[in-house]
């Protein structure tokens, strides 16, 4: 009993004082909780990210000796007769191209020797598209295994999309 007398005297005064005390330390605890806070979740303002333009791709390449009027395949084939003047497609079913874009086909021997190339500039983009291009065969090509390498904008490895061998006999 003598202990608990002695730490608090129970005079309205002291009790003022305990409560006032207190009541400071709350507002105190409660600005330093919401300083502490938003400096740990907020995030510091940053530049805008730029957004990503993803790249054209090659979903389906094949050959062709007749085209529909959207540039898909009318009569596919896997090999070419080499005689007499006749046409071959390239059909290439391309993704995320642009408006404006050039697909270009290079056609060659499978030494690499360029015979032929055709392009076509998108009028339109679009998530997928079906692209014709021609390769003319004037008089008879040699008999052997040829290439066709489908390209956008530019030919060279970096925007390369795929290739398709095949035989010319």
């Amino acid at each position: 009993m003598l202990v608990l007398a002695a730490c608090v005297s129970g005079d309205a005064a002291d009790q003022e004082q305990m409560e006032t005390r207190e009541a400071t330390r709350g507002a105190v605890l409660g600005e330093i909780q919401a300083t502490d806070f938003a400096a740990r979740f907020r995030q510091p303002p940053g530049t805008p990210k730029p957004t990503a333009t993803t790249a054209p791709g090659l979903d389906t390449l094949v050959l062709a000796s007749s085209v529909n009027s959207d540039g898909s395949p009318l009569q596919q084939i896997s090999s070419v007769s080499g005689f007499g003047a006749s046409t071959v497609y390239a059909c290439a079913r391309i993704s995320n191209a642009r408006s404006g874009q050039k697909v270009i086909a290079v056609w060659s021997t499978i030494d690499g020797t360029e015979v032929a190339r055709s392009e076509q500039k998108l009028d339109a983009g679009g998530f997928e598209r079906w692209v014709a291009l021609p390769w003319q065969m004037n008089g008879s090509p040699l008999g052997g295994t040829y290439a066709v390498t489908i390209y956008v904008d530019k030919v060279d490895p970096a925007h390369e999309l795929n290739s398709l061998v095949f035989r010319v006999g």
